[in-house]
């Protein structure tokens, strides 16, 4: 292998001074021509896309992406530019106990509330108190205000209904009492003064005889 050899450039001085310089005009053209040239570095442009979550997504891709019972589709996604968006349809039912309730409908819900499905919110309104006021105080319904029991063994009471009424329960009487004794239905006996009394469901009834001349 033979190594190529340096090309220098030699000026001959024995030549006159125009020859000469044009000579060393054309020797630096030469020199300069056969230089070694160095080509231009390609700038590699950045490469656009989106960090997230630790991990690189390419610009215009889907970075996550789902289906609601609703059959709304949301996601995250990225953009051209290099954005991060969060993309969301607007809901159109609620979800219920694993039930979807369309736009519009009502339901109740287990607490007795009822509910309204308002473009995927529920709405709901607590069920009134259902109970009775009386006086400074409040009974929930079906409770049992006062209650007591007669020498006759009849209950008595007031009472709160299941709808919030009151009512006033008495049992029809079967007995008397006389001076604290208990007289039984139908019964006849004769009081101190005399008289002739009988028992007819809770009322005495007493006939004093004629005095005989």
């Amino acid at each position: 292998m033979f190594r190529k050899q340096p090309r220098h450039c030699v000026v001959s001085q024995a030549l006159s001074k125009p020859t000469m310089r044009v000579l060393l005009l054309l020797s630096l053209v030469v020199c300069a021509w056969s230089a070694p040239r160095q080509r231009p570095q390609q700038v590699t442009p950045s490469q656009i896309g989106c960090q997230y979550g630790g991990n690189f997504y390419p610009a215009g891709s889907t970075i996550s992406e789902g289906t609601d019972q609703c059959g709304c589709t949301y996601g995250t996604y990225c953009t051209q530019d290099g954005g991060v968006i969060v993309g969301d349809c607007f809901p159109t039912c609620c979800i219920h106990e694993g039930n979807v309730i369309d736009h519009g409908n009502s339901y109740t819900d287990s607490s007795g509330a009822q509910c309204l499905c308002e473009w995927g919110q529920a709405l709901c309104m607590a069920p009134p108190i259902v109970g009775c006021q009386m006086g400074d105080s409040f009974y929930p319904a079906g409770s049992t205000i006062s209650e007591g029991t007669d020498q006759c063994g009849c209950t008595y009471g007031t009472y709160c209904t299941q709808d919030g009424h009151i009512v006033i329960g008495d049992c029809f009487p079967t007995c008397c009492v006389h001076e604290g004794s208990v007289i039984d239905h139908d019964s006849s006996f004769t009081d101190g003064a005399g008289a002739q009394c009988r028992c007819s469901w809770g009322q005495l009834e007493c006939t004093i005889s004629a005095i005989s001349g």
